[in-house]
């Protein structure tokens, strides 16, 4: 098989893949599928040309349209919706930990002043007025 042949198959096949609208999984074995029939046929067939491959097979639009044809679409419906709710449930997860993450940092950010001031306190001194609560002016800053 001559490189321009392979290159216009590759081409081919690239044009199928973009008219079939289906899950991924169903997709991949189908093209693979597809990929095998057409090197199988070129191979056989000693094709040297891709018009024998149109020939043989078809147009790209005729063959997605043969897939939907004869595939179950309920079961490629479910398996979307499956993969639809996954990557919801994947976005939302990662919106919860994204909004978290700026919560966190936002509380982080308000809760810190900057600075912090200790006082050096003398252990034979009372500190504290007669409702129990610190008397600051009697202590030392320390800077």
């Amino acid at each position: 098989m001559n490189k321009q042949l392979k290159k216009d198959i590759n081409q081919y096949i690239k044009e199928i893949k973009q008219n079939i609208i289906c899950d991924f999984k169903t997709r991949k074995k189908f093209i693979s599928d597809i990929k095998n029939s057409i090197y199988d046929f070129v191979e056989c067939e000693n094709s040297t040309s891709i018009d024998d491959v149109y020939h043989h097979f078809g147009t790209p639009q005729q063959i997605a349209k043969e897939f939907f044809v004869n595939a179950d679409v309920k079961k490629i419906k479910r398996r979307m919706n499956f993969t639809k709710v996954v990557f919801v449930g994947v976005f939302v997860a990662l919106l919860m930990f994204g909004t978290a993450l700026v919560i966190e940092l936002v509380d982080a950010h308000s809760s810190n002043h900057g600075y912090g001031v200790e006082y050096i306190a003398d252990p034979d001194t009372n500190y504290f007025d007669e409702d129990g609560k610190p008397n600051f002016d009697m202590m030392e800053k320390r800077k």
